[in-house]
C-alpha cells in the first residue's frame, strides 16, 4: 500500500477520491482494536454494570414502593369515608377486642370475626379479587403467611396459624391484612391516635418476599376520624425512631417524605432534622 500511495502522489491524479481511499487503507490498521483490547473493554463494562445495575434496580423498586403505598393510602382513605357515611364511625360498628386466634392446631375453621368486620366494611367500595377469612389459609389465598420485622421477629398477630387477622387481595395484586385492637391498646398517641380500633397492613408485592414490615409491608391505624399511617410525629406506640428495628413506624415517613432512606441512614433522620440521607 505504501508503494502504491507513493507512486500515485508522484503522478497527477484527477480523481481526489482515489487518493482518499488509499489513505484510508493506509490508516485503517492503526484504528483497529486487537482481540485483547476488545476483551479488556468488555470486562470493564461488565464490572461497571455489575456495580451499578443492582443499585439502579434497588432505587427503582423503592420509588415503585413509595408510589404504591401513597396510592393505597388515597384509596383506603376514600373507602373509609364512604364506610362511615353508610355505617357511622368505627366505634359504632360493634368491633370487639382483638380476636383470640386459633387455640388449637386442628381448629381449621376459626375466623377472626372482628378483623373480618373491619375489612368488609372498609373494603366494601374497593375492588378486590378475593377475601380470606381464615388466617391459616393466608398463603393459599395469595397472602404472605409469615411476616417479619426488620430485627427478624416473626409477627404472630398477622402471620398465619394464629387466626387473629383477616385479609384480601386487591385488583392490582397488593394484599391487605386487617387486625382489631383490644381496648387496652387503643391509645397509640396524641389526638385521634388515642383511639385506634384496628390496624391495616398493605403488602405492596403480595406473597413475594421479603415480607418484612417497613420494606414491602406497611401499617396504618383505623380511628373514628380517618385512616392514619403509623409513625407520625404524634405517635407514641410505634414512633419513627423505632422504625429501623421493628418497621412499624415507617409508613408516615415514606408517605410524607417520599423516600425510604430509613433503610440507609436511619440514625441521621428525624422529624425535626434531616428528611433524607443527602440533606
Amino acid at each position: 500500500n505504501d508503494a502504491v500511495i507513493a507512486d500515485v502522489n508522484r503522478r497527477p491524479v484527477k480523481c481526489e477520491r482515489v487518493r482518499n481511499r488509499l489513505n484510508v487503507l493506509k490508516t485503517s490498521k492503526k484504528i483497529a482494536f486487537t482481540l485483547a483490547e476488545t476483551l479488556i473493554t468488555l470486562g470493564v463494562i461488565g464490572i461497571v454494570a455489575a456495580m451499578t445495575i443492582p443499585t439502579l434496580v434497588q432505587n427503582y423498586n423503592k420509588k415503585a414502593t413509595v408510589t404504591k403505598v401513597k396510592k393505597f393510602y388515597s384509596t383506603i382513605s376514600q373507602a373509609f369515608q364512604l364506610a362511615t357515611v353508610e355505617y357511622g364511625e368505627p366505634s359504632e360498628w360493634g368491633i370487639g377486642d382483638r380476636d383470640a386466634g386459633s387455640q388449637d392446631e386442628e381448629e381449621e375453621t376459626y375466623n377472626a370475626v372482628n378483623a373480618i368486620l373491619i375489612r368488609d366494611r372498609i373494603l366494601k367500595n374497593v375492588k378486590t379479587l378475593k377475601v380470606c377469612d381464615n388466617a391459616k389459609d393466608q398463603k393459599e389465598c395469595g397472602v404472605a403467611d409469615k411476616i417479619y420485622r426488620p430485627n427478624g421477629y416473626l409477627d404472630p398477630d398477622i402471620s398465619g396459624e394464629t387466626g387473629k387477622s383477616a385479609s384480601a387481595v386487591l385488583s392490582d395484586g397488593t394484599t391487605i391484612i386487617t387486625l382489631a385492637n383490644s381496648k387496652e391498646t387503643y391509645n397509640r398517641g396524641e389526638g385521634v391516635l388515642a383511639k385506634c380500633l384496628g390496624n391495616f397492613y398493605i403488602d405492596v408485592n403480595g406473597i413475594n418476599e421479603p415480607n418484612i414490615i417497613g420494606k414491602d409491608i406497611f401499617m396504618f391505624y383505623i380511628t373514628d376520624n380517618n385512616i392514619i399511617p403509623t409513625g407520625t410525629e404524634k405517635e407514641t406506640k410505634n414512633p419513627f425512631e423505632k422504625c429501623k428495628d421493628d418497621g412499624l413506624g415507617c409508613t408516615a415517613w415514606l408517605i410524607q417524605n417520599g423516600n425510604m432512606d430509613y433503610l440507609k441512614c436511619p440514625d441521621e433522620l428525624s422529624w425535626d432534622g434531616k428528611h433524607k440521607c443527602s440533606d
